[in-house]
């Protein structure tokens, strides 16, 4: 399942799906504190949702 976790720039809840072996993906418009910027997408995630974000 492909999934993008709004509101989270930890990445905990984005790693613990990707644990489970889903496409998991944190979005916040702060930098990601996780260790996995490649899972991150830095921009506001309403407008990702609807398209017009950066992928």
């Amino acid at each position: 399942m492909r999934v993008l976790v709004a509101c989270e720039e930890s990445q905990r809840v984005c790693i613990a799906f990707r644990n489970r072996g889903h496409e998991a993906y944190s979005c916040d418009i702060l930098p990601c504190s996780g260790g996995h910027p490649e899972w991150h997408i830095q921009e506001d995630a309403l407008k990702v949702i609807a398209g017009g974000g950066t992928t």
